[in-house]
């Protein structure tokens, strides 16, 4: 096997060779074709079309921007290849919108005259054809804002292994207001966006936009609200049947006298769940005369955590005793 010296040795001789000067050269023609075809098409105008972002400067303290407006611009301009490359190598210009210069009686408008003078400016001289939106009025106010409350708008089931505990948590459980014009003395609450989450079985967050009401913005303008859930145990005990609705002098006794209950709780009311619920039979649902000997159980004061909770039976035979 050759060693690397010996192999640099034959490339100096063979780039040495009359047909290693020519193919030297040849390159070398190539490399200096590559860069004047690369000059001269980037010194070419054409057409490009861009997102430039916006941004509204020079706001004061006082003022809120009831609208602040598109995050980005869509352009259409010619300019050179240098003038792209410094566009887009790199940070993208941003369109500046000064608001001492625009503003006007409760308003920032810039036609679109205005926003292609912009876009020309941000970048560096270039023709601009095309400007989206073509014009722009935002209003804005000095009024401070009122807060108003949330009111949250979901639908959401937990899995049937899982059971939702407690109310869903807000980051914020209000916002403030911000309308054009005169500030309103109250509002009613902003609602969210509607939530819909269907047999969910872990913790889960969302951002979730307001629904600002029409000429108002609001700050913050979403929020996240979390769905707690907790895994199902499944328990059973024993209950007495209570007897109910029995007229004087008249005893209803059942059997068996207690009967099982069974029922799914989170794992957090395991320990709770003994002193809730009651297993009662309605002594004027006796239909006298039927022959039969069976009375109705019902399961009442169930905890709205409980789970499917169900007797072993419907019904306990009876006797009646009268004193």
């Amino acid at each position: 096997m050759a060693s690397p010296r010996s192999f640099v040795r034959y490339c100096l001789i063979a780039l040495r060779s009359p047909r290693g000067r020519d193919t030297m050269m040849f390159l070398l023609f190539v490399v200096i074709s590559c860069i004047l075809w690369a000059v001269l098409s980037l010194n070419d105008e054409k057409q490009y079309d861009l997102r430039l972002p916006m941004r509204i400067t020079n706001v004061p303290d006082s003022v809120t921007l009831i609208s602040p407006g598109p995050e980005a611009l869509s352009v259409s301009l010619r300019a050179k290849g240098t003038q792209l490359m410094k566009m887009t190598v790199g940070r993208m210009p941003t369109v500046n919108v000064d608001f001492r210069a625009f503003r006007s009686d409760g308003t920032v408008h810039l036609s679109a005259t205005d926003l292609k003078g912009l876009v020309r400016n941000a970048t560096g001289g270039s023709q601009v054809s095309m400007v989206y939106p073509d014009s722009l009025s935002l209003p804005y106010t000095t009024h401070k804002g009122i807060r108003v409350p949330v009111r949250l708008d979901y639908k959401v089931t937990a899995g049937p292994q899982s059971a939702l505990t407690g109310r869903p948590r807000l980051s914020a459980d209000s916002v403030l207001l911000y309308t054009a014009g005169s500030a309103p003395d109250r509002a009613d609450a902003v609602s969210t966006e509607p939530i819909h989450l269907l047999g969910i079985d872990k913790n889960t967050t969302l951002r979730v936009k307001l629904m600002a009401p029409r000429g108002t913005r609001l700050i913050p303008d979403s929020i996240d609200v979390t769905f707690e859930v907790e895994p199902l145990i499944f328990k059973s005990r024993k209950v007495v049947i209570e007897p109910i609705n029995v007229p004087e002098g008249t005893k209803l006794i059942t059997f068996p006298a207690q009967i099982d209950v069974f029922f799914m709780v989170p794992v957090s009311g395991y320990r709770q769940s003994d002193n809730h619920f009651r297993v009662v039979a309605d002594y004027r649902t006796i239909r006298q005369g039927t022959g039969s000997r069976n009375v109705k159980l019902s399961l009442i004061n169930v905890p709205s955590n409980f789970q499917n909770a169900h007797l072993s039976a419907d019904s306990a035979e009876y006797i009646i005793e009268r004193h």
